[in-house]
């Protein structure tokens, strides 16, 4: 989203919390006006000055007034009571008027006490965000990457002493301080206006919860869900029909084995039944590829070019099919794990 749309909108949502924390004064200004009526009503009967007539009702509503912010501007009454009254009356006038100002100064500048109320006004005033339940440190790696997409991210998070929460929020995110899982969160988060939600606490049954209540609140918000038991991700993606349904050791678990076997395994994904790799390597002066150009990677090798860069100068991802590889050039290629070594071969004795 762009910077003046983005601050468009949290000034929006700044006046409609502004407006909101308004409402605390209602009942400090109710207050006000019964000690005024109150006051005037006593200064009306019991206010006359010795040998004075009674103060009319215009002067008995007046001299309330003024007592309130502690002004005196009569003389003090004959009576008792009257007297009672033009002393008592400026403190329940200043009581309620330091009330107020307290109140509205809390609302104001602490919005973190008012937090349900603040992340509803902000998340109705943002259009299709995110929302991210868990920021544990894969949460808090998934927040930078969606950050540095210009990203709008709502994370939700049950630990307000997590490692992460000031972190996302430098960050950038909005963290509410709760369980996902509560029947207010996903309202108070504007599910209805979210374009997708991830779910990645450490916890593979409080996830998938989250992740039906999700379903159950949208029926066509793309979920991202993250387990660790892989039978139950497949059994999960295939009978409730989320878009996405991620185990994490199934992740990491081809990475981590083709890594072991080769330092230069960069990456590893898995498709369906096979595992493909990324390499990375370095053109070396024997390489039988020096020469060639990236589309004969392409179509007499069978690599997908993830990325080139030829020297020092910044990596260059897709590149363009007729860059001519030479010796010196380091080179990312995507293969079945099968083909492993006899792609290593292509790269020189330099290389990998």
């Amino acid at each position: 989203m762009r910077t003046p749309e983005l601050k468009l909108r949290r000034a929006w949502a700044e006046l409609r919390f502004h407006a909101y924390a308004l409402r605390v004064l209602l009942r400090p200004v109710i207050g006000l006006a019964v000690v005024w009526v109150l006051g005037a009503l006593a200064h009306h009967f019991f206010g006359a000055a010795p040998g004075a007539a009674l103060p009319t009702w215009s002067e008995a509503f007046f001299v309330s007034y003024n007592l309130l912010f502690l002004e005196h501007i009569a003389p003090l009454p004959a009576h008792p009571a009257g007297v009672a009254i033009q002393y008592l009356q400026p403190l329940f006038g200043v009581f309620l008027l330091a009330e107020g100002v307290i109140k509205l100064g809390l609302t104001v500048f602490r919005k973190e006490d008012h937090q349900e109320t603040w992340m509803e006004i902000l998340a109705t005033s943002t259009r299709d965000h995110i929302l991210l339940c868990g920021l544990g440190s894969v949460g808090f790696r998934v927040l930078e990457e969606l950050a540095g997409l210009g990203e709008q991210v709502f994370a939700i998070e049950t630990d307000p002493d997590g490692p992460f929460v000031e972190r996302a929020r430098q960050a950038g995110a909005h963290v509410y301080i709760g369980d996902a899982r509560s029947e207010n969160a996903l309202e108070t988060l504007h599910i209805a206006g979210a374009k997708a939600v991830i779910v990645c606490t450490d916890d593979d049954l409080a996830n998938l919860e989250v992740a039906m209540d999700v379903r159950e609140a949208r029926k066509d918000v793309p979920i991202v869900l993250r387990l660790f038991d892989q039978r139950l991700a497949r059994k999960v993606q295939a009978s409730l029909g989320f878009q996405v349904t991620v185990s994490t050791s199934q992740l990491a678990a081809p990475l981590f084995a083709a890594a072991a076997l080769d330092p230069a395994v960069v990456g590893a994904h898995r498709l369906g039944e096979q595992v493909l790799v990324v390499l990375r390597g370095e053109l070396g002066e024997g390489s039988p590829i020096v020469g060639a150009r990236i589309s004969e990677l392409v179509g007499a090798h069978r690599l997908t070019v993830v990325a080139h860069r030829s020297g020092e100068e910044p990596w260059q991802p897709q590149p363009s099919a007729a860059i001519k590889l030479t010796a010196g050039d380091t080179v990312e290629v995507m293969f079945p794990r099968e083909r492993l070594e006899e792609v290593k071969a292509l790269f020189a004795a330099q290389g990998v």
